[in-house]
């Protein structure tokens, strides 16, 4: 594990990388400005609106394509895209005050993440709702907030084949608003639901590879604060809890699932059941799990264990600084 430091502030945070070893993220004490990483280096990327502005770059692609969110000069924020070192603004749906943010870059340079429609807010949400937004070729296409009766959706990230994953809110007659993920493909947006049997009734998918393999979580409570207990894998149709695939003797418990690439390798938030104490940690699919057996040696489903004080407010944080949808609402 690397330090990267910062560029003239306090603290930074890497939230995307690529092929080539670039990293993207920002500041975000004093100075709130996206920031790439490359060999050693460090670089401010700069706002839309100069140096006294805020931005934040979410995800790079392999020809080094930057995606994440800039104050815009009318006091929102916007979509932003850095190409060859010039920030350029993605904008939004049209609607005066309102707000757009980029949240994953495919290869191909298609955008997606999420825009307001209209500035009316909604009673449950407490802000106007976002849609889960596609950019492509200087276009922008609203995907959706999902079936009827849906409050909003947001897009996490696309793939190569240009499948869309991330999560909308069905209404909820208990929490006002929960979560479920989405695949979005074809121009058809598929709610991936809630796995059975945890008790859960949000669920999210964060990032899929070109597999079609699709890493999210699911947990309990309102859409915007609900506690992710279960990392989770959707492939073969159906959810899988992480938790089930890994040695019962681990010591840990995954709560979260951030990405997946194309060996099938994932990047989790796992919880050292000891302590409580939140680690990084990736899993490396084995065989017995590639065939579809390998649960059968992993733990039963079971209640996450508590998180010691300090990482739960670092989770909170974590999961504040991951989502544009966060970012605009607070």
């Amino acid at each position: 594990m690397q330090d990267l430091g910062t560029k003239g502030d306090v603290d930074s945070v890497g939230l995307g990388g690529n092929d080539l070893g670039a990293v993207v993220g920002n500041n975000y004490y004093n100075i709130n400005h996206a920031l790439l990483w490359y060999k050693g280096s460090v670089a401010d990327l700069g706002t839309l609106v100069g140096p006294s502005g805020f931005s934040w770059a979410q995800q790079i692609n392999n020809a080094a394509q930057i995606v994440g969110g800039s104050l815009a000069a009318d006091g929102t924020v916007h979509t932003a895209l850095w190409t060859h070192g010039a920030i350029h603004d993605l904008g939004t749906f049209g609607v005066p005050n309102t707000n757009s943010f980029g949240q994953g870059i495919n290869d191909l340079g298609q955008v997606v993440g999420g825009a307001q429609p209209t500035d009316v807010t909604n009673p449950i949400l407490g802000f106007p709702p976002f849609h889960a937004t596609l950019w492509n070729d200087g276009a922008i296409k609203d995907l959706g907030a999902g079936p009827e009766g849906s409050i909003g959706s947001v897009a996490f990230n696309i793939n190569n084949k240009s499948q869309v994953v991330g999560r909308f809110a069905p209404p909820d007659p208990l929490e006002g608003a929960v979560a479920h993920a989405f695949l979005w493909e074809s121009g058809v947006m598929h709610d991936l639901g809630v796995p059975a049997g945890l008790g859960d009734d949000n669920s999210e998918a964060n990032s899929l590879n070109d597999n079609g393999q699709i890493v999210g979580d699911s947990g309990v409570g309102f859409i915007e604060s609900y506690a992710p207990d279960h990392a989770l894998l959707w492939q073969n149709g159906a959810w899988n809890d992480l938790n089930t695939l890994i040695p019962s003797n681990s010591g840990y418990y995954l709560i979260v699932a951030f990405d997946v690439n194309a060996r099938g390798q994932i990047v989790v938030c796992a919880v050292n059941v000891s302590i409580g104490n939140i680690h990084a940690a990736m899993l490396s699919p084995q065989p017995l799990s590639i065939n579809g057996s390998g649960s059968s040696a992993g733990l039963p489903h079971k209640l996450a264990p508590t998180l010691a004080e300090n990482a739960r407010q670092m989770l909170m944080h974590a999961r504040a600084m991951k989502s544009g949808f966060d970012k605009t609402s607070h």
